[in-house]
């Protein structure tokens, strides 16, 4: 492997971040490291938090730090992307306007990129993952929040402001985006139910094993996603939606619902060729669409 050949692809979330390295197919180096945001607390916690996930990351691929390409992030927005800003992100409130391309560049001292996750998101799944056959592929993120990312052709396409596909604030329905596409908005439609908390792997798990109130919020759940989906989709018009983030694990609980209810929202020709998949990589798709911004940088001065 030749020198400068790998670059460091991190997912940061609002539960957790992953990096790891990655050639520029896409392969993954060594393993992908998973450590906790404390996104609660106070900067520097995270901020350690990121440093140890890298670390791990470049330590277990067996590299010098030295010898990478760059560190590629993929940060909830929004974000200044030509400063490497965090700005006012509601997942990690204890990161916002976090010079985040700054601290890395002075701790690493090499090419640091920095986009939506989103973005990384939907880049990694057209480049490498589900929808590596397709031109035009959205991604969207079901987690702590909701993002969504547009790939046409290989590329990410940011918008005017570095800001398409933050839908987080917009509409879904009677909630937001962030509020109705996201674990805690499942979470939220159990806990009208029941009147009592569960986390969604085990709304999962009752809905599996029949359980009729889980299968219920799971209908619920599908029912708003389909909604999110059917605005996304109808102005976007890709050819293949990539669900990733936590709740994209439970797709077998609420997949069938979306594909039932979008068709309400498109044109019968475009609901009748989208297809809609869960990402296969998990957080590894996310890391591997942020190591790309890396090398698809560099392309661009060549």
């Amino acid at each position: 492997m030749g020198a400068k050949a790998l670059a460091v692809g991190v997912d940061l979330g609002g539960t957790k971040i992953a990096a790891g390295i990655f050639e520029p197919g896409g392969k993954l180096v060594g393993d992908l490291v998973i450590e906790p945001t404390l996104a609660d607390g106070p900067a520097e916690g995270s901020w350690q938090a990121f440093l140890r996930a890298v670390d791990g990351a470049i330590a277990g691929a067996g590299v010098d730090s030295g010898a990478l390409a760059g560190i590629g992030v993929g940060a909830p927005g929004p974000l200044d992307a030509s400063s490497g800003t965090l700005l006012e992100i509601p997942t990690l409130p204890g990161l916002q306007y976090f010079p985040l391309r700054g601290r890395l560049v002075q701790r690493y001292e090499t090419r640091v990129e920095i986009s939506n996750d989103g973005n990384c998101f939907a880049l990694g799944e057209a480049l490498y993952g589900a929808a590596s056959s397709e031109a035009v592929v959205l991604g969207v993120t079901l987690g702590t929040g909701c993002g969504a990312g547009l790939v046409v052709d290989g590329r990410i396409h940011e918008g005017a402001t570095f800001n398409a596909g933050e839908v987080y604030r917009a509409p879904c329905g009677e909630r937001t985006f962030d509020e109705a596409l996201s674990g805690p908005g499942l979470e939220q439609l159990y806990r009208e139910r029941v009147g009592s908390n569960r986390p969604g792997p085990e709304i999962s798990e009752l809905a599996r094993n029949g359980d009729p109130v889980a299968r219920e919020v799971f209908e619920a759940f599908g029912v708003d996603v389909a909604r999110g989906l059917g605005i996304l989709v109808a102005v976007l018009d890709p050819q293949v939606v990539v669900l990733g983030g936590g709740v994209a694990a439970a797709f077998d609980c609420f997949g069938e619902v979306v594909k039932r209810e979008i068709g309400h929202y498109l044109a019968p020709t475009a609901a009748e060729q989208l297809r809609i998949v869960a990402s296969e990589a998990g957080a590894a798709a996310g890391a591997a669409g942020a190591a790309a911004l890396v090398f698809s940088a560099g392309e661009k001065e060549v």
